[in-house]
């Protein structure tokens, strides 16, 4: 639930693949853990404009500053990124053998059409799911003068006009949004998903499914809403799993998820929802795996695994470790939280006690060493703002020791290059500091886990 926010300074650990990290590396947002040994000293900051920086080698400065720097640092969260419009046409369910990524941000959101890849590249590795385009989105709140959909796109421009106050535009947002989450499906297109239901995932209240959220900014270049929409887990009820759809839709609008998108987009009032309905998973151990090593960089698989379902992403205390092209690795973290997920029969998740000791065994290491191999020769590479390749942000989970494939995605992130320079300058690499900048105090300095 984190606003928008210019830095984050933190005594958890959390683990290094967390939806909070990966939102912090996604906006440029330096995100430091503190020893507590410098919690005192921050105290002294307290109230004062502050330069916070991060570089991707673990370099950390904090400081009292006045200057270029602070303005240079805003200026990264003005809005630049212009969503084209999604392709409207497709009202009708898709089953995951007909998704592909051609469909991404234009039929459906980039979960489901990524999924749908990973689906044909990794056959028989993947939970069978459905994907509700952004046309049946469409169909449902965006047609008609006083629909939602228009009533969302005549605020934005009347706050633009200055028309609307703040308090008035978050006044017809939440309007808007539960307009919306409060929707019902149209029958003919609830028949459609009735039966395509029943063929994918078997008969009704038999199976859960995770109602995921998909939108059409999911995946934008230089942007990544991981962590910012709903999802609903484990619904068995199927009138539960239908409100959940509307649900979900609803939640693109929530005052977090408006907020962190006008940093970015300049034209939000065009983000359309679509859901992915993905049959549950009962993970015995789960995670995600980016193909990178983010504490060092360079080459390496940085993985943060719990025991249950859901494991790493929502930010407990997971097995976090960096797997090595030569066969060596190296534990960041061990697993500390006391309880796990469990998927419950009847609907949703409850807490059970987890395992103590390692979570990964050689052999699920192994699983995901080769998985990297495999993604790495069936993906085709996807340049970031760098001119390099992208590493690969992937959610997974063991079944009986199975390797079970949730989510493939790109790493974005932004900022590193600029903050590397800076620190450059500010500890003295370089000849002078950035020009208009000095600092007030002596830095505090400290080498650590950052980001």
């Amino acid at each position: 639930e984190l606003p928008p926010v210019a830095g984050v300074l933190t005594l958890g650990e959390g683990n290094p693949v967390s939806h909070v990290q990966l939102l912090a590396r996604n906006f440029g947002i330096p995100n430091v853990k503190v020893d507590p040994a410098d919690a005192a000293r921050l105290e002294a900051l307290d109230g004062e404009p502050i330069l916070l920086a991060v570089g991707s080698d673990g370099r950390v400065v904090i400081t009292r500053a006045v200057g270029a720097p602070v303005a240079d640092a805003q200026a990264m969260n003005t809005p630049s990124l212009t969503v084209p419009p999604p392709d409207l046409a497709t009202r009708e369910p898709l089953p995951l053998t007909t998704v592909h990524k051609g469909l991404s941000g234009r039929i459906i959101g980039p979960k489901a059409a990524n999924l749908g890849e990973l689906n044909r590249l990794f056959p028989g590795q993947v939970a069978p799911a459905i994907a509700i385009p952004f046309g049946v989105f469409a169909a449902h709140v965006g047609e008609g003068r006083d629909a939602p959909l228009a009533r969302l796109a005549a605020a934005y421009q009347s706050r633009r006009a200055g028309r609307l106050s703040e308090a008035e535009f978050d006044a017809v947002m939440v309007e808007v949004r539960n307009a919306i989450s409060a929707t019902r499906l149209q029958p003919q297109f609830d028949a459609q998903l009735t039966h395509m239901m029943a063929a994918e995932f078997g008969a009704p209240s038999s199976y859960g499914v995770f109602v995921r959220s998909d939108t059409n900014v999911e995946d934008l270049p230089g942007f990544t809403g991981a962590g910012l929409n709903e999802t609903l887990p484990n619904i068995v009820d199927p009138k539960a799993q239908r409100d959940g759809i509307s649900r979900v839709w609803g939640s693109m609008l929530s005052p977090r998820a408006i907020a962190w998108r006008a940093n970015l987009l300049t034209n939000p009032e065009l983000t359309y929802a679509s859901v992915l309905l993905m049959k549950s998973v009962a993970s015995d151990k789960s995670g995600v795996m980016i193909t990178a090593d983010l504490m060092r960089g360079g080459p390496g698989l940085t993985v943060s695994t719990a025991w249950g379902v859901g494991g790493a992403v929502a930010g407990e205390a997971a097995e976090a470790i960096v797997l090595y092209d030569d066969g060596t690795e190296r534990l960041l973290s061990e697993a500390k939280a006391p309880y796990r997920r469990h998927l419950v029969n009847s609907g949703g998740v409850e807490w059970l006690p987890a395992r103590d000791g390692a979570v990964l065994t050689q052999t699920d290491k192994a699983a995901l060493r080769q998985l990297a191999v495999d993604v790495d020769e069936r993906y085709p590479p996807i340049i970031g703002p760098d001119g390099r390749p992208q590493p690969w942000d992937i959610e997974f989970g063991f079944v009986r020791g199975e390797l079970t494939l949730f989510q493939i995605r790109p790493l974005v992130e932004r900022g590193a290059q600029r903050a590397d320079r800076l620190l450059d300058d500010l500890l003295g690499t370089q000849a002078a500091p950035p020009e208009g900048f000095r600092l007030e105090a002596p830095p505090i300095r400290a080498l650590g886990v950052t980001q």
